[in-house]
């Protein structure tokens, strides 16, 4: 045999060697995640009783004519981004706690849905990129995988049906890093589901008529018209009509410092317009009668003089948050001490600004995640410190409940809990049961442990209910995944080690 030959021979071996561990690496794993064992306390605090936010409760739902249900249709539960649920999830009683793991190496499940048959439905990231699931959700078990995007995000500025919502259709719908809008399709019967692309729109010549480059899409939503807006991280904003015929995209730009302006957080969309916040200033949009982009309202908030240790970019960590028809709530970024801003929703005279209040210590305080809604109400979280899924966190510890009391008298800091951390988990709220959900770790554990608790907090005192051990290492630390509450009052957090379940047992 010829050195040619072996030479060849050797290259098909490695080939296919390497074909099959990447299949095996790839593969659904369809184990727990796995523990650490750690001398930690399984459960703390006592289970709750059931308090409703009844004012809160009492307010009329706002359903997005063109999406899901409220509360069911996204990563921060609705198109007003409210973080709020209307129903109850677990009261700390009897937990049972289980967990899946996604992917071989790290695969972080960062957001789900549930659509009416009840399957869940969400988003799974892993080194290889972003792959749309369905599962069991008493179960775990995934019942169908597709692939979106193909690229590297840990540890990245995502990107690329990260972020989805499920329309009134069922559909998943998303953009991918191939500059298209997609609508997705859970077909078959229970035996056999599988995937079925139902519409793809390309918007590249859209968004390379305002500027040809590459582009990493972060969200697109449909307006109470049903056109589809759409926002990248270079800070372009796009909008097409349902048919995908009109479309037209526009750059940020801010003025005073002469440069392009960015975007690190999804859009949220109301009766009233489009809320986009970039890293200088918060915009409300709306569709013009020619299809154009309209600028309702632009307002600069204070960005600060530098990054924030625990932001992913220069400005605003958070997604808007509409509250109600009446207002829109983001943090800004100031030096010293961060604050609460809340704007008016519709454009009026003057300043949009309906009040700011300062949240956290000074110089140890940022949010990096989108408000949760309690009536007239916001929680904020703080993530100082936060700097990645292995390394051990050192967020500064705060929670707070800021009250707006209207246009004329501005918002005042209802409570602020600065003993429990909560290093990037976005908080979401109950009214049905009056608990702020989060994810932490506890003070009485060791520094250098990685044990993480699903934490409850009064949403009315800020105190504790209680605290439940998902697990320990850092496969269970979540990293930006989001806490998910289901109709019938499970709850699932997204980990760098695939999905935790939590739900109170008889």
């Amino acid at each position: 045999m010829s050195l040619n030959k072996v030479t060849a021979a050797t290259m098909i071996v490695l080939l296919s060697s390497c074909f099959l561990l990447a299949l095996y690496i790839e593969s659904d794993p369809k184990t727990s995640t796995p523990s650490e064992p750690a001398d930690v306390p399984l459960f703390m605090g006592a289970a709750a009783t059931a308090k409703p936010v009844l004012d809160a409760l009492a307010l009329p739902i706002i359903q997005h004519p063109f999406l899901a249900a409220s509360g069911v249709n996204s990563m921060h539960n609705d198109s007003a981004q409210s973080d709020s649920y209307r129903w109850a999830g677990p009261l700390g009683t009897k937990l049972e706690v289980s967990t899946s793991q996604f992917h071989r190496i790290t695969g972080s499940c960062v957001s789900q849905t549930f659509d009416q048959k009840g399957r869940m439905l969400g988003t799974c990231v892993t080194p290889f990129g972003v792959t749309l699931v369905a599962r069991d959700p008493d179960t775990l078990e995934v019942l169908a995988r597709q692939s979106i995007t193909r690229w590297l995000p840990i540890g990245q500025k995502f990107s690329g049906g990260v972020y989805f919502h499920l329309d009134h259709e069922d559909h998943v719908l998303l953009a991918t890093n191939d500059y298209e809008i997609q609508r997705w399709a859970l077909v078959g019967n229970d035996e056999k589901l599988t995937w079925q692309l139902e519409e793809s729109i390309s918007i590249e010549s859209i968004l390379n008529s305002a500027r040809s480059e590459t582009h990493l899409i972060i969200d697109v939503m449909p307006d109470w018209q049903g056109n589809y807006w759409f926002i990248t991280r270079a800070g372009m904003v796009g909008v097409v009509d349902r048919q995908g015929k009109t479309g037209t995209a526009i750059s940020l730009r801010d003025a005073d410092s002469n440069t392009n302006e960015g975007i690190d957080n999804a859009l949220a969309v109301g009766k009233n317009g489009v809320y986009i916040v970039s890293n200088h200033a918060m915009y409300s949009f709306k569709r013009g009668t020619k299809g154009e982009i309209v600028q309702q309202w632009r307002e600069r908030y204070d960005r600060g003089s530098a990054p924030k240790l625990g932001t992913m970019g220069h400005g605003s960590g958070t997604t808007p948050t509409l509250i109600a028809n009446d207002y829109v709530a983001i943090t800004d970024s100031a030096d010293g001490q961060v604050h609460v801003v809340v704007y008016a929703q519709q454009p009026r005279p003057g300043s949009q600004e309906i009040c700011k209040q300062g949240v956290f210590p000074v110089g140890k305080g940022t949010s990096e995640n989108s408000l949760a809604v309690v009536g007239n109400a916001v929680i904020v979280e703080n993530n100082f410190g936060y700097d990645g899924p292995k390394n051990i966190p050192q967020a500064e510890p705060g929670i707070a409940r800021v009250n707006i009391l209207g246009a004329s008298r501005g918002c005042e800091l209802a409570w602020e809990n600065t003993t429990i951390s909560s290093p990037s988990a976005v908080p979401k709220v109950s009214l049905a049961n009056g608990l702020v959900y989060v994810y932490t770790r506890d003070d009485s554990n060791p520094d250098d442990l990685h044990a993480w608790y699903f934490t409850a907090i009064d949403v009315e005192t800020g105190e504790v209910a209680f605290k439940q051990l998902t697990g320990v290492g850092w496969l269970f630390n979540n990293h930006y995944g989001s806490i998910s509450i289901s109709p019938d009052g499970s709850a699932y957090l997204g980990i760098m080690g695939g999905l935790v379940k939590i739900k109170d047992g008889e």
